[in-house]
């Protein structure tokens, strides 16, 4: 049953929202509803019909509404940051911007349907193919701002609810410091929200590594300058990867923030936000979008929402997006319902893997970079159930116990587990390169967008940056009537876009270390005392990369370095076969696997 029920959901994600009235003027031409409305009126008629076709529905198909509140309040000052949670709430579906959603985002079965209906550490493993064991050597860290008391006791009932390794303190798995690396001076207990984040992280990272060990740096506040320090603090204690589920307009970060993500040879995750292409939701018209996701040292992990099977394999994804500017829900909730970041940086250059990927020029970014690079589910209805006994955090009183909780602090942590199953940067020195070189391995992500069109298009959604809040939809540009040719930067066309990067997991490899290799040819035969020459024919995996330094073991005991492809040795010693070993290194640092070539040296002429 939930089979054809998934079927139908496909086909709906994908229905155009027809409804809605080009934009020819003011705000009273849209129509007022959200995005996820308009794909919800075909969805909610198809499953009506998918029901209507058998006796008896099973129960796990009965559909839920649910809004999105987010755990943590807005920052009250300038140099802050807000931490990125939000947390399912389940309404009658008669609340204003009550969206429907499917238990476990359609998932049935032992195991694949949490406590709240949210998703299990099983989920994801079944639905992202990753394995559920490794990790060894992997050291997770979490950037979160104040300290959450029960954080231990709380993982603790989540791996017995799971069947998960223990992770505990006094088993190594788990440590807790604060900014300076003290496990004993801890900054306050938090009253904010932050305690959902880093019970969301912290659950989240062991799920999807449980070889992992988890490091959790508690920052003194929200600040830029504490959670800066809390950064490198992580990295001076050896953590391999960060993940960062906070953020801010670019523009509020200063130097020393800035300084604080550029980290050479650690994974360095960061989320791209939860109010779409440029903050749109946020009617800011600030045209940034969030630091340290822009930061071009950091793997900026975009959101999607994931659609599930009975058995909690993945039927679709589409770019997580509830909501439009002159939402009408949104516009009574007084709040966005959510959806994942993206947009070109106003402030930093983009890497030279990201400038030479196939359809950059599609995205209208020039020379700047642009999030995300990667992305995974963050939508609050398909999110994961977490175990948080001490505090629900924003608009909420009292403590959560089983909830679900999604927004692009989900997918920033899952990324980063993911990356250390991997065996983490594994000598890149900014790791988001990986992702670049491994194109056609992931799934891919193209329906929908992280603008006000939801990735409609300009002939069917009108121009919303006429609206006088700045840039809300890259499907035009920031003035002017003509549709824009960047559309790429905010809509999931096929390949590499901005809102969900590369794609999502579909198991390791996209994670795995490539690099340039380059076959040897030349003489198979020579003579001792007779000089020989050996080429190399250099391939690069990456977009824009380039074989730049050629490194030869010429196996006597003599070594060489070009730069370029062909190299010249005499062999000074007869009546034996040598190995000659070639690493190429690329323009990027990277060293390729070592290419290999017998020779074998005799008193013969050259052949």
């Amino acid at each position: 049953m939930l089979n054809a029920i998934f079927a139908l959901m496909a086909v709906a994600s994908s229905w155009k929202r027809v409804l809605r009235a080009p934009f020819t003027g003011g705000p009273t031409k849209f129509v007022p509803h959200s995005p996820r409305w308009r794909r919800s009126a075909p969805l909610l008629a198809l499953l009506a019909l998918a029901a209507a076709s058998v006796a008896a529905p099973s129960a796990a198909a009965e559909i839920s509404y649910a809004i999105g509140k987010p755990v943590c309040a807005k920052p009250g000052h300038p140099g802050e940051a807000r931490c990125l949670a939000m947390r399912r709430v389940v309404v009658e579906k008669t609340i204003p911007g009550a969206l429907p959603f499917l238990r476990a985002a359609g998932a049935e079965g032992p195991g694949s349907v949490g406590p709240a209906g949210g998703l299990t550490p099983s989920d994801f493993a079944t639905a992202y193919s990753l394995p559920t064991t490794g990790g060894a050597g992997q050291t997770v860290a979490i950037v979160d701002a104040y300290n959450d008391p029960n954080i231990q006791a709380d993982l603790q009932l989540f791996d017995a609810q799971y069947g998960l390794a223990a992770c505990t303190q006094a088993n190594g798995c788990l440590t807790v410091v604060g900014q300076t690396g003290s496990k004993t001076a801890l900054p306050p207990n938090d009253t904010t929200g932050w305690s959902v984040e880093e019970t969301l992280d912290v659950e989240t990272v062991h799920s999807i590594c449980q070889g992992c060990k988890i490091l959790l740096v508690e920052a003194n506040s929200a600040s830029n300058a504490d959670l800066g320090a809390a950064e490198n603090e992580a990295v001076a204690l050896k953590a391999t990867e960060v993940t960062n589920s906070f953020g801010e307009a670019e523009g509020g970060a200063d130097a020393t923030m800035e300084a604080a993500f550029n980290h050479p040879g650690v994974v360095i995750a960061a989320s791209t936000g939860d109010d779409g292409y440029y903050s749109f939701d946020q009617l800011a018209g600030t045209n940034q979008p969030n630091f340290p996701a822009s930061s071009p040292y950091v793997v900026a992990v975009g959101g999607t929402s994931l659609y599930l099977g009975q058995t909690a394999v993945r039927q679709s994804e589409t770019v997580w997006n509830d909501n439009g500017v002159k939402d009408y829900y949104e516009s009574i909730l007084g709040a966005a319902l959510g959806a994942g970041g993206s947009g070109c940086s106003t402030l930093f250059a983009a890497q030279g893997w990201q400038t030479h990927v196939a359809g950059w020029a599609g995205a209208a970014c020039g020379a700047k970079r642009l999030t995300a690079d990667v992305a995974a589910d963050a939508d609050y209805l398909t999110g994961i159930d977490i175990y948080d006994s001490y505090n629900c955090g924003a608009d909420c009183d009292g403590s959560l116990g089983w909830t679900t909780i999604g927004g692009t602090s989900l997918s920033s942590p899952l990324i980063a587990a993911v990356y250390a199953l991997a065996g983490g940067a594994q000598g890149v020195k900014y790791p988001a390169l990986t992702l670049y070189g491994h194109t056609g391995t992931t799934y891919q992500v193209t329906v929908g967008g992280s603008g006000y069109c939801d990735g409609d298009g300009a002939a069917s959604c009108g121009n919303p940056n006429q609206l006088g809040y700045g840039v809300l939809d890259c499907d035009y540009p920031a003035t002017g009537s003509v549709p824009s040719v960047g559309d790429r930067a905010c809509d999931a066309l096929a390949g590499y876009n901005g809102p969900t990067g590369v794609g999502t997991p579909k198991g390791l490899v996209a994670f795995t270390k490539t690099g340039p290799v380059a076959p040897i040819s030349g003489p198979t035969t020579i003579a001792a005392g007779v000089a020989g020459t050996w080429t190399a024919k250099p391939t690069d995996p990456f977009p824009g990369g380039a074989a730049a330094q050629y490194s030869w073991n010429w196996n006597d005991g003599a070594t060489s370095v070009t730069t370029t492809p062909s190299a010249g040795h005499t062999y000074t010693t007869g009546s034996v076969k040598r190995t000659i070993s070639m690493t190429v290194t690329d323009n990027y640092s990277v060293a390729g696997a070592a290419n290999t070539y017998t020779v074998t040296i005799g008193a013969g002429a050259a052949k």
